[in-house]
């Protein structure tokens, strides 16, 4: 029998805790004979179940920690950590499938209006990576559209009962929607208790220039919930879960389960085209660092001429060990501000990119105001 790989402990600076290495066997897309013994091993350590808890809700995959441990060996566990376990993700489901028909409502309100709306990660993700909504933990909505309809959607929402997280006048309104700095136009419906942002880019401009001009021409029809919508197709959202992943320097596990996950269920993809994406966007680097995590952590198989040019971008596996190490630091490098602009300079490949980025992180040490 072939033993587990264990790269993750090999790459941590200090030797990781049974909790995280069985949080990690737990949230793989794949796990053979190998890994489910030892998911079996590691639940008769003293494992302390609270912590485990505590750091898959944290990292967001909860469902995924209770799925596997309820298909694996569920009577290994103690009553009551398999209970809590499926408690929280009887809650999570539950909030999920809320979470869905309220984004059904608004986009079909928003194409009553002639607005091309596309939802971004949550329910439409889950469903089309996981096959099943309950399986991918989100707490709040994100819906892409263009930023002249911003204004016609912000009526729209007003309408619905939902109210601007901060309050701006006209003018202000339109300072904010210019800023390299921003790119979500932000609502909570108090009485839902729902968080809601407009996105009219995927990520400040510092991070990357993609917007719904580069998406609208390979939306495709997708089933929601018996509901036809606009999404966007695989090769495009490979990039963009790298790049939001980078953008939070990978300190949530569930960003990179994401995309493991799709790697590993969808392993026709049109590469040439992920690629193609990927430069336009100058996310190529950022691309390969998620590539490379999702295979070194998380087991993925790629492609060998794909895992090829990912080993040959020296910069990928010298970044690698940091996001390892501040995985599941208490301190971690994404709080240090001077260390989370190194890595951003170094994880862009192109020269304007890293130059934007030092222009925003200046701005930022002048104002004040915002975080880079």
């Amino acid at each position: 029998m072939q033993t587990l790989p264990r790269p993750y402990i090999r790459n941590f600076e200090t030797n990781i805790r049974p909790e995280i290495e069985l949080l990690l066997c737990c949230v793989r897309p794949q796990v053979d004979d190998a890994i489910s013994e030892r998911i079996k091993s590691l639940v008769k350590e003293n494992i302390d179940w609270q912590y485990l808890i505590q750091i898959a809700h944290g990292h967001g995959v909860i469902p995924l920690v209770y799925t596997r441990l309820n298909a694996v060996c569920p009577k290994a566990l103690p009553d009551s950590a398999l209970n809590q376990l499926r408690s929280l993700f009887g809650a999570i489901a539950g909030r999920n499938l809320f979470l869905t028909g309220e984004l059904i409502k608004l986009l079909e309100l928003l194409k009553e209006q002639g607005i091309i709306a596309v939802p971004y990660k949550g329910p439409v993700l889950a469903t089309l990576i996981y096959g099943d909504v309950a399986l991918r933990q989100f707490g709040d909505l994100d819906i892409i559209v263009e930023v002249q309809d911003i204004f016609a959607v912000k009526k729209l929402l007003l309408d619905q009962g939902y109210r601007p997280n901060f309050e701006m006048t006209h003018a202000e309104e339109i300072a904010y929607l210019q800023a390299k700095t921003e790119h979500t136009y932000d609502f909570i419906h108090d009485d839902k208790g729902i968080f809601l942002e407009i996105h009219w880019r995927i990520a400040p401009k510092y991070i990357t220039p993609i917007e719904p001009k580069h998406l609208w021409q390979d939306l495709e029809p997708f089933s929601l919930a018996g509901t036809t919508i606009s999404y966007l197709p695989l090769e495009d959202w490979l990039p963009i879960l790298c790049v939001h992943g980078s953008r939070h320097m990978w300190e949530r596990l569930s960003w990179l389960c994401d995309i493991a996950t799709l790697l590993h269920k969808h392993p026709d993809l049109n590469w040439e085209k992920v690629f193609k994406q990927a430069s336009t966007f100058g996310c190529r680097r950022i691309l390969f660092l998620g590539l490379f995590l999702a295979h070194d952590l998380l087991g993925v198989v790629l492609p060998t001429e794909i895992w090829q040019q990912v080993k040959a971008e020296p910069m990928v596996s010298a970044i690698a060990p940091r996001v390892y190490n501040q995985l599941f630091d208490q301190v971690r490098t994404s709080d240090r501000f001077l260390g989370r602009t190194l890595y951003h300079i170094q994880v862009r490949e192109r020269l304007q990119d890293k130059v934007l980025y030092i222009q925003s992180f200046f701005h930022w040490l002048m104002s004040g105001n915002a975080s880079v």
